[in-house]
């Protein structure tokens, strides 16, 4: 899910087979090109369990837009406001793609859904960074 745990298509791979060599995960289907489907087990369900409830989350962030964001105020007012602007159309698209694809989610999924609660959160969080854009826009801007 972008935006919580990036990760590329042969990391998944690795991660998978971790899993299910715990008995955390199996393989449930085998499709074309050698597509698998995982399934969780009850031990995987009860692991998980375990790190929501009893594991205190690891806080630390390292986040490219965050940097940006606190140096964007080094830069000359005009490509201040330029580098606001590529990231005001940047998230705006995401947050477009987001709303409809939670829509679409809506009629079908269970509003607990994990998708959907991840989801949402996420959107939340790229209109609250559209909010700070239009604020740092407006203090550029006044300087």
């Amino acid at each position: 899910m972008r935006g919580v745990w990036y990760a590329r298509r042969n990391q998944m791979y690795g991660e998978l087979a971790k899993l299910t060599e715990a008995g955390f995960a199996e393989e449930v289907a085998g499709g074309p090109r050698g597509r698998r489907t995982y399934a969780v087990t009850p031990a995987g369900r009860a692991e998980l369990r375990r790190w929501l409830v009893e594991v205190e989350p690891d806080r630390t962030v390292r986040d490219e837009s965050m940097l940006r964001a606190l140096l964007v105020s080094t830069l000359d007012r005009d490509d201040a406001l330029a580098v606001l602007d590529r990231e005001e159309r940047a998230l705006g698209a995401e947050l477009a793609g987001l709303r409809a694809y939670l829509a679409e989610l809506a009629r079908t999924e269970r509003p607990t859904d994990p998708r959907a609660m991840g989801l949402d959160l996420r959107a939340r969080m790229l209109e609250a960074m559209l909010g700070w854009i239009a604020e740092a826009r407006r203090r550029v801007a006044d300087a």
